[in-house]
């Protein structure tokens, strides 16, 4: 059957992400004496959803439900008619109570909230290992999104934001989503942990009935293991060192560095050991030089040890 409808202020947000669709339509016919209970609907991808439309018109002529996943007609007599759909698949469906009466037809069309899950996955250009003041690049990959321009994506180190991104992409079409994040790490980084989040913008409008909490997917976190040169500790290990005759003194290199920095001295002293920890015990002047090494380089450090009087 085919009607005639006047429909006003119709408005729509379509919004997917992993499968994640958001389709809002608010607007009805003025004076259209009808009511939904509820008048909005938010509902899972493939869950049911069941819904009244009731009117408080005098005499009618026909009142039912034109929906994409089955429609309803109430009895000529009857003022209500339900809407059940045992599972919702549609993502276009919009579903709308219509009312014939006085030689005219409203209606009105239920807000419908449709969401799934968000799917990501994400990988990093590099081995487990990476390199200080190298430029490296996180991937996050979102799946089956539309439209993009609903999504933001952060970026993660430990729990602090250090790169966000709305996607702006036009399309309302589902489509896969890239997210890259070029990262540049410092010694300080090693160990550390990068991360991804997808999060919905979209979410703040499924409201009160919406998923709590909103829709929100994470990566699993890359642990970062960031190779550096080695920097002798110079705090511990000053230039110059002064002895009491007859007494020795412990000097005490220190590296700090990955691969862990291998740790050894170059001296002339016929008198000097090594201690534990790679630590040099000294009793007479003379140059000392400390040697810190691993693959990526070596430091060195030259020490003088003068003799004072006791």
């Amino acid at each position: 059957m085919c009607y005639s409808t006047l429909l006003h202020n119709i408005y729509r947000l379509v919004y997917k992400s992993g499968l994640l669709r958001i389709l809002l339509t608010s607007g009805e016919d003025a004076f259209c004496p009808i009511e939904l209970i509820p008048t909005r609907v938010v509902v899972k991808y493939g869950d049911p959803i069941s819904v009244n439309c009731t009117t408080s018109a005098g005499k009618l002529d026909g009142l039912g439900w034109e929906s994409s996943e089955g429609g309803a007609s109430a009895p000529d007599t009857q003022r209500y008619v339900m809407l059940t759909v045992q599972s919702v698949t549609q993502w276009g469906s919009h579903p709308m109570c219509f009312l014939n009466f006085a030689q005219t037809q409203c209606s009105t069309r239920l807000g419908l909230v449709i969401y799934k899950n968000i799917s990501i996955s994400s990988s990093i250009e590099s081995s487990e290992e990476m390199t200080e003041n190298e430029e490296y690049s996180f991937t996050c990959s979102i799946l089956n999104i539309a439209p993009v321009q609903n999504l933001t994506v952060r970026w993660y180190k430990g729990n602090q934001v250090i790169y966000s991104e709305n996607l702006t992409n036009s399309t309302k079409h589902p489509t896969n989503q890239t997210s890259i994040f070029r990262f540049t790490p410092t010694r300080q980084d090693d160990r550390t942990t990068i991360r991804c989040e997808v999060k919905c913008e979209a979410e703040l409008n499924l409201g009160p009935k919406g998923p709590q909490p909103p829709p929100l997917m994470t990566s699993d976190p890359f642990t970062l293991s960031v190779l550096y040169k080695p920097t002798i500790n110079t705090t511990k290990l000053p230039e110059l060192v002064p002895v009491i005759s007859g007494y020795k003194e412990e000097l005490v290199c220190e590296a700090d560095g990955n691969p862990a920095p291998k740790i050894t001295w170059n001296y002339t002293s016929a008198t000097a050991f090594l201690g534990s920890n790679g630590t040099l015990i000294v009793n007479e002047e003379g140059s000392y030089i400390c040697i810190a090494n691993n693959s990526l380089s070596t430091d060195t450090r030259e020490v003088k040890v003068i003799l004072k009087g006791n």
